[in-house]
């Protein structure tokens, strides 16, 4: 499978290059600097990861040639975020920040511990998008939708925090209906 991971200058990208070969057989992953984005070939990749970053969405513009590609999209953290309001939905400041804490979240039927890096949350979920979890204090930790062919998780599965961190790529293959 050829992923491209596009990396919104954040120093979890490698981590989670590392994440996506460990838990894809025959992955081969891609990374590109977000300021190469208007000359990607997108065409090649099964798979295009919006990576986290700092910042907010609207400081990393020129995503709507990823989202109307017709290819498969996960976004993680800002991924999420920019890939909801790419949708029409809103981000908002976090009442407090949560950087390197872990949180526990229903995920299909079970308790898993993921970790969390941000201080930005959904305030409004995008059209079409499901809200797949959310954690005890509501905030939004997973976005999707088949028909837009895109999920979104709003902690970092590529965290040594987050107990099952391939799990979560191999749910988003699944998802996607990539397998």
């Amino acid at each position: 499978m050829h992923i491209l991971l596009i990396d919104n200058n954040d120093s979890f990208t490698r981590n989670l290059e590392h994440l996506l070969v460990s838990a894809i057989k025959g992955a081969e992953v891609v990374v590109e600097p977000y300021t190469r984005l208007p000359q990607l070939d997108l065409t090649a990749a099964d798979l295009i990861v919006v990576s986290p970053g700092p910042g907010t969405p609207a400081e990393y513009p020129g995503y709507e040639r990823v989202f109307e590609s017709g290819k498969p999209v996960l976004g993680i953290c800002l991924g999420m975020q920019i890939m909801n309001e790419h949708h029409g939905g809103e981000t908002g400041r976090l009442p407090g920040c949560v950087h390197g804490k872990t949180d526990e979240i229903d995920w299909l039927g079970e308790q898993q511990t993921v970790a969390r890096y941000h201080s930005l949350c959904v305030t409004k979920v995008g059209d079409g998008l499901e809200v797949m979890a959310r954690n005890d204090q509501d905030v939004v930790m997973c976005l999707g939708s088949r028909d837009h062919r895109a999920i979104g998780y709003q902690f970092h599965p590529e965290s040594f925090l987050t107990s099952n961190g391939g799990r979560f790529i191999r749910d988003a293959i699944a998802y996607l209906d990539l397998q």
